[in-house]
């Protein structure tokens, strides 16, 4: 597998109730070191999955899609009764070289009913040039494209496994 079959990025269809308020706060998950810190919206739960289910580790197979995933989401800025949610994804490796580094995996997605954002996931493929036994970090953010200062930032290291 090349870089070109890192897959990311999409919006899972839920409902929110998104409106005008705001929220600030940190999540940690110790059981794969998850963290998240939130500015400027509301987050339920922020969690790694694979394969539709909710890890406890943050041991990956290669080869496996990686979700990190935002429920709950709300207080977007609305622009013309529509919210603009973007997806900045970065992985290095242990020596803090980049091995990806994409400013927006949801810069084809036109802007969305605000029903349809109350959850957000980001998704890595796992593969070449990533290597069994080797550890890399992952740093995942969510903006408001309408309002840049609202954010979710998590980051996470990924040990790979066979």
């Amino acid at each position: 597998m090349q870089l070109k079959h890192f897959l990311f990025g999409c919006i899972s269809l839920t409902l929110c109730n998104c409106s005008g308020g705001f929220s600030k706060g940190v999540k940690k998950d110790l059981s794969t070191g998850l963290t998240s810190s939130y500015n400027g919206f509301a987050v339920d739960d922020i969690y790694l999955a694979v394969d539709d289910n909710k890890l406890s580790t943050n041991k990956i197979a290669l080869g496996k899609k990686v979700e990190l995933i935002a429920d709950g989401v709300d207080y977007y800025q609305l622009k013309d009764g529509k919210v603009n949610p973007g997806c900045r994804i970065i992985l290095t490796d242990k020596a803090g070289k980049e091995i990806l580094n994409l400013p927006d995996a949801f810069a084809e997605q036109a802007a969305l009913d605000k029903s349809k954002a109350a959850s957000l996931k980001a998704t890595l493929t796992t593969g070449s040039p990533m290597l069994a036994g080797e550890t890399y970090h992952l740093n995942v953010q969510f903006f408001d494209k309408n309002k840049k200062e609202s954010e979710i930032v998590s980051d996470v290291d990924l040990v790979m496994k066979e």
